[in-house]
C-alpha cells in the first residue's frame, strides 16, 4: 500500500510538473542572432576597416587600418589604428555617456558617440547599432528591413535609421566576415572585414 501511495504520489508531482510546463505563456520567438546577443555580455573582435567620407568643406577623404573591439555588455570600446599600428581614436560608448580619445588631445565626453566622431573626425561609426548589426541582427531600437538568402537563411542585407548594411561573406560557423556600411546623408561608406 505504501508503495502504491509512493507510486500515485509520484505520479501527480509529475502531472503537476508537465501541467505546469503546459501552462507556461507563450515565448516569444527570437530574432536570428539575439539570444547570441543576450547570452555573450562580453564580445571581442579584430579587424580591418577603410571609410569614405565627406569632410566639413565637403571635400571627400578616406580613412582606413586596423581595429579592436572589446563589447561588455552595454558598453563598447572601439580602437582605430592605422595600418602601421598608430592609435587614430579610442571611442567608449556606454548607455549614458560617450568618450572620444584622440593623439595628443584631451578626452571629449558627450551623450552620444555619433555627436563626438563626426565633430572631431568628420565622421561616425554607429557604434550602438554596430554592436547588433555585428551578429548579425537589427538593432532593437527601431524598425528595420532585412533581406534573407533563402539558401543559407542568413542576413544578406540589413536597413535601419538610414544605414544600409550589406553581408558579403560568413564563417563556417555563421559569424559576419566581411560587411559594407553605407549611409546617403551625409555621405558614408564603410568596408569591415572581421579578422577574428
Amino acid at each position: 500500500m505504501r508503495a502504491l501511495s509512493f507510486c500515485s504520489a509520484a505520479s501527480v508531482a509529475a502531472l503537476a510538473l508537465l501541467l505546469g510546463a503546459c501552462a507556461q505563456a507563450p515565448v516569444k520567438p527570437e530574432t536570428p542572432g539575439q539570444a547570441e546577443v543576450t547570452a555573450r555580455t562580453q564580445i571581442d573582435y579584430t579587424g580591418r576597416f577603410a571609410i569614405k567620407y565627406n569632410d566639413q568643406n565637403g571635400t571627400e577623404k578616406n580613412a582606413y587600418g586596423n581595429f579592436t573591439w572589446h563589447q561588455d555588455g552595454e558598453t563598447v570600446s572601439v580602437e582605430l589604428k592605422s595600418p602601421l599600428g598608430q592609435t587614430l581614436a579610442v571611442i567608449e560608448s556606454a548607455p549614458a555617456s560617450a568618450t572620444l580619445e584622440l593623439p595628443n588631445r584631451a578626452p571629449q565626453t558627450a551623450a552620444r558617440v555619433d555627436d563626438l566622431m563626426h565633430d572631431a573626425l568628420g565622421f561616425s561609426l554607429p557604434v550602438s547599432n554596430l554592436r547588433y548589426w555585428l551578429v548579425p541582427m537589427p538593432a532593437p531600437t527601431s524598425k528595420a528591413t532585412t533581406d534573407i538568402d533563402p539558401k543559407n537563411r542568413r542576413i544578406k542585407e540589413l536597413k535601419q535609421d538610414g544605414w544600409t548594411v550589406d553581408y558579403y561573406e560568413y564563417t563556417d560557423d555563421n559569424n559576419v566576415k566581411r560587411m559594407n556600411l553605407t549611409r546617403e546623408e551625409p555621405p558614408l561608406a564603410i568596408r569591415i572585414v572581421i579578422d577574428r
